[in-house]
């Protein structure tokens, strides 16, 4: 097991569900813990329950919201600011939508939270990931991306065919996989890990905000069904802790490779990704 006192983790998207899980559990190593949180009251709770659980852990809450990129910017600066270098990224915060809206920034709100966010902060981040010792990138996807055989690179937004936002929820999921093996590739010379996982189906607060097709009786219908969040957060915890054996680029489930669609593993559309992703937030990064 890596061990992981004194060093730094960040994890978006800590406040419920699989984050939260990963985020106590991680806790009980003693490293520096960084989260993200966008209410403020969820971040308290749980700064009391990781000190009451691991007295010794230094952890901070940091303010973003993940739909707004200049939220995004202050929060990376933060957190740059806070660390000398940054060990484990752990790249959590999602969103499920089922009706359409945008961001400020004219992008829709799933694609915006879901894989630009990830794209943003990381690269905001990266700097503090660089160096002599070790470090890893956890990038959190899903099974869901095999909604979609391919990104709708015409109708980005899914405006004109949003439907109930399951295909857009998808197309997230699969850019975080082309993200990913790109950002893999691209820091193939430096000491960085970067893999993907799918959590399983988690009896989270993921999509609760939404009345259709999540609803409350739906979720009560298949709430036996769903994994609790300390076993979706699994993969996290694994890939974050396992002596390093040099994987990287790779998707896991249940804390093992596993397969995901072949289209995931193009990279000239994983650069055709990067390169839009690039325009839609402004800056250009050059690894």
């Amino acid at each position: 097991m890596w061990n992981l006192k004194n060093k730094t983790i960040v994890i978006s998207g800590a406040t419920n569900g699989i984050g939260k899980a990963a985020a106590i559990e991680l806790s009980k190593e003693n490293p520096q813990l960084l989260f993200t949180y966008r209410n403020q009251d969820l971040a308290n709770e749980l700064l009391a329950e990781i000190k009451a659980l691991s007295p010794d852990t230094q952890v901070h809450s940091v303010y973003c919201d993940f739909s707004k990129q200049d939220s995004i910017k202050k929060c990376a600066d933060e957190i740059n600011d806070l660390c000398g270098e940054i060990d484990v990224l752990i790249n959590n915060a999602g969103v499920v939508n089922t009706s359409y809206h945008e961001t400020s920034e004219g992008i829709e709100n799933t694609f915006a939270i879901n894989h630009l966010g990830y794209f943003l902060f990381t690269n905001l981040l990266l700097q503090k990931l660089k160096g002599e010792n070790e470090a890893r990138i956890v990038n959190v996807s899903s099974a869901a991306h095999a909604f979609v055989k391919k990104m709708q690179w015409e109708d980005i937004n899914y405006k004109s065919n949003f439907g109930q936002g399951l295909r857009c929820y998808g197309q997230s999921k699969l850019a975080n996989l082309l993200f990913t093996r790109y950002l893999a590739i691209k820091l193939s010379t430096e000491n960085i890990s970067v893999n993907a996982i799918h959590p399983g189906g988690v009896n989270t607060s993921l999509g609760s905000q939404n009345k259709a097709w999540y609803s409350k009786p739906l979720r009560l219908i298949l709430r036996p069904f769903f994994r609790s969040p300390l076993k979706g957060a699994e993969s996290i915890i694994y890939l974050a802790t396992k002596q390093n054996d040099g994987m990287t680029g790779e998707y896991f489930v249940d804390s093992k490779i596993h397969k995901s669609s072949n289209y995931s593993k193009n990279l000239e559309e994983a650069h055709k990704l990067w390169s839009l992703s690039e325009e839609l937030v402004g800056q250009t990064f050059n690894i």
